[in-house]
């Protein structure tokens, strides 16, 4: 019987703690297929680089009277994010209708936003689009092909995982887990010419995806959307991609590549994880076995923390006193991001990958005693 409830678990956790932070598995150990070609990759970015400029405009009356408190003594403005880096403000008139300029790349998401409080999400797809609302308060966005298909498959995935969540019986559970990942498997064989192939594929590899089967699905992604982030963080976490190096300071101050390490001949974890993340504590027992009884034959862990700022001593402190004897570096951003979790896709914690010597990746996500049942297959 496989352990349906330990994933959909983990896969809860994982976004709880991604929560946690924006408030302030099974192991894959088949090496093999990576993603698209570095050749192909690289031609369709280029054949994508150009930034379509576009308008974004809409009705948000229905959203004034909840939100014009955060604009008492200045003049309401929406705020249009496109993907992370770059944004827009544009007034909101006495009926809160707005619009804005942007360019965008086809595929990068536009959140918009009122104050702090995200209130939709769009996908560019190269052309002008307008928010409308009706009587019911049901959204609709006129110039999209998308939308409409990311909230019904946004529900529908969320029902499925729920019904998965509250089976009364592991005969129950392990059945609607199968037709979930058959859900999720067929949506993005219908989907890999758009954006939404990207959200389900992270989806279905974060339940637990086979690795080889997650591969095969990534290369039938169109390679138009190589220049999204989202694409880069999934080709460097495919089973056999190549380490992606991070340069990060140790508890001493001192610069750490992890490439490094691993060209010295060493298998390396890479770990992101916090001290006020629940499910990273619980993991740090296998983690020091782990280290005790396999750094002496050539193991490393990489362990990047993703704790606020201003929390450096308590760090420090909570790592001599759990005995985490290998590489802890401060991964966290002057402006409290993630940033160096980034090129690894981490949008929650606990994540960890694990590199074999050649610098291969051969297994993420790894919990409990996995680290140690891979690495005794390998290390002899």
């Amino acid at each position: 019987m496989r352990q349906i409830f330990a994933i959909i678990s983990f896969a809860m956790l994982i976004v709880a703690c991604g929560g946690e932070q924006k408030k302030n598995e099974k192991a894959q150990d088949k090496a093999g297929s990576v993603a698209a070609t570095n050749t192909e990759a690289q031609a369709a970015c280029e054949e994508a680089s150009e930034v379509n400029g576009i308008t974004i405009s809409g009705d948000l009356a229905w959203l004034k009277e909840e939100y014009a408190p955060l604009f008492e003594g200045g003049n309401a403005e929406v705020t249009l994010r496109i993907d992370k880096d770059r944004q827009v403000t544009a007034a909101l008139d006495d009926n809160w209708s707005f619009s804005a300029e942007i360019e965008a790349l086809e595929g990068e998401i536009i959140t918009i936003a009122l104050g702090k409080e995200n209130i939709e999400r769009l996908i560019s797809e190269g052309n002008d689009m307008h928010i409308t609302t009706d009587a019911d308060g049901t959204i609709s966005v006129e110039g999209s092909t998308l939308y409409d298909k990311m909230v019904k498959y946004e529900n529908e995935a969320s029902a499925k995982v729920e019904a998965i969540y509250t089976a009364t019986s592991e005969e129950e559970m392990e059945q609607l887990y199968e037709e979930f990942m058959d859900y999720m498997y067929n949506f993005i064989l219908e989907n890999c010419d758009n954006r939404l192939s990207l959200f389900a594929l992270s989806t279905y590899m974060g339940f637990g995806g086979d690795a080889d089967k997650g591969a095969e699905l990534f290369a039938k992604i169109d390679k138009k959307f190589a220049h999204l982030d989202a694409y880069k963080a999934m080709s460097n976490t495919m089973i056999g991609a190549d380490i992606v190096d991070l340069r990060l300071p140790n508890t001493e101050g001192e610069i750490v590549s992890v490439a490094d390490i691993c060209k010295s001949g060493k298998w390396v974890l890479v770990d992101f994880w916090a001290t006020w993340c629940g499910p990273c504590r619980g993991e740090i027992p296998h983690l020091v076995d782990a280290y005790a009884k396999f750094a002496p034959k050539g193991f490393e862990i990489y362990g990047v923390s993703f704790d606020r700022n201003g929390t450096e001593e308590k760090w420090k402190s909570f790592i001599d006193e759990n005995g985490m004897a290998w590489v802890n570096v401060w991964g966290t951003g002057e402006d409290g991001s993630w940033a160096a979790g980034e090129a690894y896709g981490v949008n929650g914690i606990p994540a960890n990958f694990l590199y074999s010597p050649d610098g291969k990746l051969v297994a993420k996500n790894l919990r409990g005693e996995d680290v140690d049942r891979i690495l005794s297959e390998n290390i002899k």
